[in-house]
This record gives C-alpha cells, structure tokens and sequence, in this order.
C-alpha cells in the first residue's frame, strides 16, 4: 500500500508517493535542522503518520515556530532534571517565550546558584541519553491518574478548554483532546512524562548544547 503527498518548501512543490506508515520523520530525518512538520497548516511532530493527500512542510530550527519547539522541549529536560535533583518538586507550567523559556515549580526553598548549575549538568545528561519525546492521547481520567502526583496538573486537566485562556497554559491543554508527553529512554523505559499539547523534537538529542540556565525566581 502507498499513499501520495506533497512535499511543500519554499521553492518548490514536490508530489511523492510512499510507503504507508511514513512519518515526517522519514522524509526529514537525514536533515537536523528540520525539528517538525507542517501538515495541512498544522505544526506536528515529525514522528506523525502521514496520510493520503497531505501537504508536508519542514519546520526548521531556525523558524520562530522552529526556535520556539526547541525552547519547550528545552522546558521539559530542564523539569525532568529539575525533579531527578528535587523529587519534591511540583511541576506548574513551561512555555516558550520570547527569549527562551521557563518552568514554574512549587518547592520548598529557592533555588541557589549551585543548584542551578546540578540542574544544567543534569539536562545536558539526558540530552546525550537522546530520550525521544513520545506523543500519546488521553482521556481526563487517565491524565489525573497518570500526574496524580501532580497538583498543578490535575487543575489544569480539570479546567481543560478554559486553560487555554491563562497565560502560558496552552502549551499544557486546550479545549481539545488531553495529550501527554513521555521522555522515553533507548531501552523503553519512560523516564519521565508532563501534560502537554507539543509538538516536540524528536529526540533530546536535537537540542545540542541549546539552552542556558541564566536564573531563578521565587513567589510567595
């Protein structure tokens, strides 16, 4: 079985036709710079299937939309490490911004310089574990139960469409479908996991040496 689609760059329009079960990934992998997919309009990870009549644009690093993947997959590794040093930690929110990103936490006490930097030699750890972010679907019911732990979360899952409205939330849900990431180790294993609409690259090790702890904040 085949099915055919449109390669779409910004020179040319080419008609393909492939296997069934192609992703994004096939057609881009061999090319780092490409970090997603724009299908039919819609920015999605090059690990999506593609199907029969698809228009497929590469999304590239050097994009806003490309810059602003890299930023929120950066998010993640920085909360995963954050949590592997803090297992205390709750998770808040992570979005891209304008110059970067961040990552809300609920701990204890503030973070100190030192600990900021056990957390950067710790991302760049999981980014030489090349962890590949793995998208997958989930009902309410099953988003509570997996980040039962997680009391930010499950306020977010519970507010679901009206998330979408708070800045900083819309990376997490919408009024759509519950998604949730996991971090998933060469052998299987899923390291780590956070609520989230994506899309993400591919693999922790697109992100390189691409991120910079610059400094910490607190609220009371």
């Amino acid at each position: 079985m085949s099915v055919s689609l449109t390669v779409v760059r910004p020179e040319s329009r080419e008609p393909r036709v492939v296997e069934t079960g192609t992703t994004a990934l096939d057609l881009f992998g061999d090319d780092r710079t490409v970090v997603a997919a724009r299908v039919n309009g819609r920015v999605v990870d090059l690990a999506g299937v593609l199907h029969d009549g698809d228009e497929v644009e590469p999304v590239v690093a050097s994009s806003d939309e490309g810059l602003a993947i890299i930023r929120h997959s950066c998010a993640h590794v920085a909360a995963q490490a954050m949590q592997r040093l803090h297992a205390d930690a709750k998770l808040g929110i992570g979005p891209p911004i304008t110059d970067g990103f961040y990552y809300d936490f609920q701990v204890a006490e503030p973070l100190t310089p030192e600990a900021i930097k056990a957390i950067d030699k710790v991302m760049a750890g999981i980014v030489k574990e090349r962890q590949r972010f793995v998208r997958r679907s989930v009902s309410d019911a099953e988003a509570a139960a997996d980040l039962a732990d997680e009391p930010y979360k499950l306020e977010l899952i519970g507010l679901k469409g009206a998330a979408a409205s708070t800045e900083g939330a819309s990376v997490e849900v919408g009024a759509g479908e519950l998604t949730i990431y996991d971090n998933v180790r060469r052998d299987g294993s899923v390291a780590w996991k956070d609520l989230c609409r994506g899309p993400h690259v591919p693999h922790t090790g697109y992100l390189g040496n691409a991120w910079a702890l610059t400094r910490s904040s607190a609220a009371y």
